[in-house]
C-alpha cells in the first residue's frame, strides 16, 4: 500500500476507527492516542495492507493488538471496565441517538435507552464487550471478528448470542421490554 492509499484509508475509514478506539478504551484521551498509534503503526505495516483486502479490518486489528498490548503491560484491564461511555458522550456534547422526527417525549425515552444499553454493553465482561463492539459499533461481519480475535465463528456467533442474552435480562430486569 502506498502512502497515498494510506491517506485514502484515512479518510475513508478514520472516522469509523476513532470511534472505535474510543469505545475501545472508554475515553477520549486514551481513545485519540490509540487512534493515533493504530495509524503509525499501519504507515510501518503499509506494504503489509492490502487495500483490496479490507483494510478497515486489518487497521481496527491493529488497534485492537495495541490495546491489548498496553492493557496487559501496564494491568489496565481491571480499572477500565468501569461505566464511562455516558461521561465520555456527555463531556464532548455528542447526542445519544437521532431524535429530530419524535416528540420531545420520545427523544427523552430514546435517549434514556440509549443510555441504558450503552451502561449494560459497558457491564459485560470483556470476553462478550469486544464481538458486541466489533458488530454494532465498528459493524463488522462475524467471519471478520473471528480473523480479528483469531476465534472460530462458531465462538465469535455463541459470543454474541451470549451477550445479548445477557443485555435482555438486564434491559427486562430495568422495566423495558
Amino acid at each position: 500500500m502506498t502512502i497515498e492509499e494510506l491517506t485514502q484509508c484515512v479518510d475513508t475509514y478514520g472516522s469509523d476507527i476513532y470511534s472505535f478506539c474510543r469505545h475501545l478504551t472508554r475515553s477520549t484521551a486514551e481513545g485519540e492516542e490509540l487512534y493515533q498509534e493504530t495509524f503509525l503503526k499501519a504507515v510501518e505495516l503499509a506494504e503489509k495492507i492490502d487495500m483490496h483486502n479490507n483494510p478497515k479490518s486489518y487497521l481496527i486489528s491493529i488497534s485492537i493488538r495495541l490495546w491489548r498490548n498496553k492493557c496487559r503491560k501496564q494491568g489496565w484491564q481491571k480499572s477500565h471496565t468501569e461505566n464511562q461511555s455516558m461521561e465520555i458522550l456527555r463531556e464532548n456534547g455528542q447526542e445519544l441517538c437521532d431524535c429530530t422526527s419524535h416528540s420531545p417525549e420520545e427523544q427523552c425515552i430514546d435517549r434514556e435507552l440509549h443510555a441504558l444499553v450503552v451502561q449494560c454493553v459497558d457491564t459485560l465482561p470483556a470476553l462478550y464487550r469486544m464481538p458486541v463492539c466489533l458488530y454494532y459499533s465498528a459493524e463488522l461481519s462475524i467471519k471478520e471478528i473471528s480473523t480479528m480475535l483469531k476465534l472460530p465463528e462458531g465462538t465469535v456467533k455463541r459470543r454474541l448470542h451470549r451477550a445479548r442474552t445477557l443485555l435482555k435480562k438486564q434491559l427486562e430486569d430495568a422495566g423495558y421490554e
